[in-house]
């Protein structure tokens, strides 16, 4: 769809310097992110080249979300270092064909298959309130919960102009803390994170009553094809409420 979204080489300089500044800020991993359906061994080889040169001056846990994979493309990054791989299921496997065409859910189920068999983390989410049901939400709750993942990053719809969501209502600050609630209780030891579309959906005032009844961790600077919020806004709500960084 006509969405605005730019193209951009990895730029392994600017890449280094994020990763130090993710660090300063008391963040415990640093994420390599391609707006890619999935990676071609140019891109895999960019990756390998940022992943050294991040290792050799900044003490971070290093992830990468590059889109579907192949079972050799997940043993490269493993072998890389790479720690953890995002790799959304999006929604409920029943909502699914109503939000991507261009592929399959399985499709997306296969490569968190092929990233946990080569001893990478996986860490998958995905969007709240792209018109699902909250019977299809109950859903993908539970088929989260069943590929055990340590991490899920929780996004809320963020309207992007230029595809068929553009005119989609934001989720309601009550609703997002009833999935944020209901996820928890479907996965209790994992891993929950905020994500995009926090801003728009919680506020200040969602996101401090989210962290303080289910959410452990959150997304701090942009997110893939948004902006966020700048990190040290972040650092200063938690220490309003008085929650710690690093405490896993």
């Amino acid at each position: 769809f006509q969405s605005p979204v730019r193209s951009i080489r990895l730029d392994i300089a600017e890449l280094v310097e994020a990763a130090k500044k993710t660090q300063k800020s008391g963040a415990t991993e640093f994420c390599i992110v391609a707006a890619v359906k999935s990676p071609d061994q140019r891109l895999l080889d960019q990756v390998a080249v940022a992943v050294q040169a991040i290792e050799r001056e900044v003490d971070i846990d290093i992830s990468c979300s590059l889109g579907t994979l192949t079972a050799d493309q997940a043993q490269q990054l493993h072998e890389m270092g790479v720690k953890r791989y995002n790799h959304n299921l999006e929604t409920a496997r029943s909502f699914f064909p109503q939000v991507v065409t261009t592929h399959t859910w399985e499709e997306r189920k296969n490569t968190l298959d092929l990233v946990r068999g080569v001893g990478m983390e996986v860490c998958s989410g995905g969007i709240i309130g792209m018109g699902e049901s909250l019977e299809q939400r109950a859903e993908f709750a539970v088929q989260l919960a069943e590929i055990s993942p340590c991490e899920v990053p929780m996004n809320f719809l963020d309207p992007r102009p230029g595809t068929p969501f553009a005119n989609r209502p934001l989720v309601p600050m009550g609703d997002a803390l009833r999935a944020v609630a209901a996820f928890r209780l479907a996965m209790p030891s994992t891993t929950l994170r905020f994500a995009g579309g926090r801003e728009l959906s919680l506020g200040d005032d969602g996101t401090e009553k989210g962290l303080l009844s289910g959410i452990n961790a959150i997304i701090a600077g942009n997110y893939l094809t948004t902006l966020g919020q700048e990190i040290e806004k972040d650092i200063d709500m938690l220490g309003r409420i008085d929650l710690p960084i690093k405490a896993l």
